[in-house]
C-alpha cells in the first residue's frame, strides 16, 4: 500500500472518528437538555395548576362566605334560637333552599345552633363526619368520597350584633377539581394530573384518571404505593422527579405540589418513553447528517490525502527514473516545507552521483 493510500485512509479514519465522537458528544448533550427543558415545563404545569386549585377552593369559601352574611338568614336563626318559633325555622329553611337550589356547586346546606346541634337542612348529600367545633373563621373540615364523587365541607360560625348565634356548614361537589386536572394541555398523549389524598392507610386519587388499568381503582394501601402517589407526601415533594414508577407500571418524570389547607397532594406527569422520542428524533436527526458528512469525510479525505501525498510521490518518480538511467531528470523545489528541502537534498544527491559518474568516466 503506497503513502497516498495510507495517507487518505488515515485522513478519512480520522474524519470519522471525530465526527462519531462530536456526534455521541452532541446527542447526549442535547438529549439531557430537552430532558431539562421537560422537567421544567412539568414543574410550571404543576405550579400552575395549584394556583388553578387554590382558586377553586377560595371559591368554594366565597359561597360560604355570601351565605354567612346574609342578613334575612342571620336574623332567622337567631329568631329562632331565641323563640323555637317554627314560622323562623320555615324562614331557615326556604331561605337555605333557595340558596342551594341557586348555587348548583352546593351539594347540601346545614344550620347548626351555638352547641353545634343542626337546626335545618337543604341538600342531597349523606357526607357525616364527627362533631366540628364553631369558630368566627372559615373552617376546612376535610375532604369525602361518596358515590356521587369527592365532596368537600367548610364550617363557619354566624354571628349578630357581635354574638355568636350559630353555625353553617357547606358541602360542595368537588367536581370543578376535574375542570382542573382533566386539562391534558402540555401532556402529550400520555401525560396527566390527578389529585391524591391521605385517608389513613390509603392513599386515594380523586379525579378520574386518564388510563385504565384493571385492578386499578384509584386507591392503593401506603406501604405499597406506586412512586407516582406517594412522592407528594415524601419530603421530596415540589422538586420534579425523575423516573418515578406509577400506577400503570411506566416510568413517568413527575412533578408534584402539596396544598397544606386541604391536605391535598397534586401530581403532573408524563411518560418517559414518549418525552423520549423527542431524543429519538434528534439522534435520527444526527444520524442522517452523520451519512452525509461521513460521505463528504470519505472524498475530502481521500482528495486531500492524494494531494498531500504528491510531491512524495513525485520525488519517489524522480528517483526511479534515475535508477532506470534518466540521470538528468531532477525535482521540482517549490515552497520552504520539509517536501521542499528534501527535493533540494535530492538533486543535489544527484548531482553528486552524477559528477562521481564522470570522474570514473574521466
Amino acid at each position: 500500500m503506497d503513502i497516498r493510500t495510507r495517507l487518505s485512509l488515515a485522513l478519512v479514519f480520522v474524519s470519522l472518528l471525530s465526527m462519531m465522537l462530536l456526534g455521541t458528544f452532541a446527542y447526549y448533550t442535547s438529549s439531557n437538555l430537552l430532558q431539562e427543558i421537560s422537567l421544567r415545563q412539568l414543574d410550571a404545569l404543576a405550579e400552575s395548576k395549584r394556583r388553578d386549585l387554590n382558586k377553586v377552593y377560595d371559591g368554594w369559601e366565597d359561597n360560604l362566605r355570601l351565605v354567612r352574611d346574609r342578613g334575612q338568614l342571620r336574623y332567622a336563626i337567631r329568631n329562632y334560637v331565641e323563640s323555637d318559633d317554627p314560622q323562623e325555622l320555615r324562614n331557615i329553611q326556604n331561605t337555605i333552599q333557595g340558596i342551594t337550589v341557586a348555587v348548583e356547586e352546593i351539594d347540601k346546606l346545614i344550620i347548626f345552633d351555638i352547641d353545634g346541634e343542626e337546626i335545618a337542612s337543604f341538600g342531597r348529600s349523606k357526607v357525616t363526619h364527627s362533631k366540628v367545633p364553631i369558630g368566627d373563621d372559615i373552617t376546612y373540615v376535610g375532604t369525602f368520597l361518596s358515590e356521587d364523587g369527592p365532596r368537600v365541607v367548610l364550617s363557619t360560625g354566624v354571628r349578630l350584633d357581635g354574638a355568636l348565634i350559630g353555625g353553617i356548614e357547606l358541602i360542595m361537589n368537588a367536581s370543578d377539581v376535574f375542570d382542573v386536572t382533566g386539562d391534558y394541555t402540555g401532556l402529550g398523549e400520555t401525560g396527566e394530573a390527578f389529585v391524591v389524598i391521605d385517608v389513613g392507610e390509603k392513599l386515594v386519587v380523586l379525579n378520574p384518571l386518564r388510563h385504565e388499568v384493571d385492578g386499578f381503582t384509584g386507591e392503593q394501601m401506603q406501604e405499597s404505593a406506586s412512586g407516582d402517589l406517594k412522592t407528594v407526601f415524601t419530603p421530596m415533594e415540589e422538586i420534579p422527579a425523575e423516573a418515578q414508577e406509577d400506577y400503570r407500571g411506566e416510568s413517568v418524570w413527575l412533578a408534584t405540589r402539596y396544598l397544606k389547607k386541604m391536605g391535598w397532594g397534586l401530581v403532573v406527569k408524563v411518560d418517559v418513553r414518549e418525552e423520549g422520542k423527542r431524543a429519538l428524533v434528534l439522534r435520527e436527526a444526527l444520524f442522517d447528517i452523520a451519512v452525509a458528512l461521513s460521505a463528504f469525510a470519505i472524498i475530502g479525505g481521500a482528495l486531500l490525502g492524494f494531494y498531500l501525498a504528491r510531491p512524495i510521490q513525485e520525488l519517489a518518480v524522480i528517483v526511479e527514473r534515475n535508477r532506470h538511467g534518466e540521470g538528468s531528470l531532477r525535482a521540482e523545489v517549490k515552497g520552504d516545507d520539509e517536501i521542499a528541502y528534501l527535493a533540494e537534498s535530492l538533486n543535489e544527491f544527484l548531482d553528486h552521483m552524477e559528477q562521481e559518474q564522470q570522474n570514473k568516466n574521466a
